[in-house]
């Protein structure tokens, strides 16, 4: 967040010298006349970004699934992010995912297969969403008269591209790491889902297998049963005729 309004601060400042010092010389224009389009320009972009974010949060999930094409990051593209020395910045630069109700910021719940798939379809809004207000932000060239648009609304729009750029690259690197990390705790949910029902099939025809055992022994019972009563009754016979 620091890198991010540092930016922005640093980058006003210089587009507002920068027009106050040439421009005063060329155009007649007041200081305070600059700093005040400077900030208009600037809030101009601020609402576009957030309009369009907002249009982009209630379209359909569907649209942005990890599984479509467009969204799949080459090795080409992590390696030149690699080049750039992005694990160095990264974590620096502005999310502002929880306005839309998720943070990007960290995984709040690594082991959750579902969590890790609603985490990649947020990252390709993500991508989206600055993708488009780069492309929108030249619009600040419009709310000028033309002559101010270039020396004015063109630099505000590029300080916007170069700070959704930075996020875009971010969210982009992120991307194959959760891919990583979702396959890995997918197979991991199969697995203990696989024990869970290998085991309960198990209790099942082990509960199937003890009324047979007992049967077996109440049968064997009756027989030994059966078998005294008939041996007892055989000798009370044979005492019965002695007797006589």
């Amino acid at each position: 967040m620091i890198l991010y309004l540092s930016i922005v601060f640093v980058s006003m400042i210089i587009i507002s010298v920068l027009n106050i010092w040439l421009g005063t010389a060329v155009f007649g224009y007041s200081p305070w006349w600059v700093i005040a389009m400077v900030s208009i320009a600037v809030v101009f972009e601020i609402a576009v970004d957030g309009i369009f974010a907002k249009l982009v949060n209630i379209s359909p999930n569907k649209w942005f699934t990890h599984d479509k094409k467009i969204f799949k990051v080459s090795k080409r593209e992590r390696n030149f992010y690699e080049k750039l020395k992005i694990r160095s910045w990264k974590d620096k630069v502005l999310e502002l995912g929880a306005l839309g109700g998720f943070s990007k910021k960290k995984l709040a719940d690594p082991n959750n297969p579902e969590y890790l798939l609603t985490f990649l379809m947020e990252s390709n809004k993500g991508v989206v969403v600055h993708i488009g207000g780069m492309i929108l932000g030249f619009l600040a060239m419009l709310i000028f008269p033309l002559k101010y648009a270039f020396v004015i609304g063109l630099p505000v729009a590029m300080v916007n591209v170069l700070l959704n750029l930075m996020s875009t690259m971010v969210l982009r690197y992120n991307i194959p790491k959760l891919l990583v990390a979702y396959e890995r705790v997918k197979r991991t949910k199969a697995l203990a889902e696989k024990k869970a029902a290998e085991n309960k099939k198990e209790q099942e025809e082990s509960s199937k297998s003890e009324p047979v055992e007992e049967e077996t022994v109440n049968e064997k019972t009756v027989e030994v049963v059966e078998e005294s009563t008939k041996k007892t009754g055989s000798e009370k016979t044979e005492t019965e005729e002695k007797k006589d």
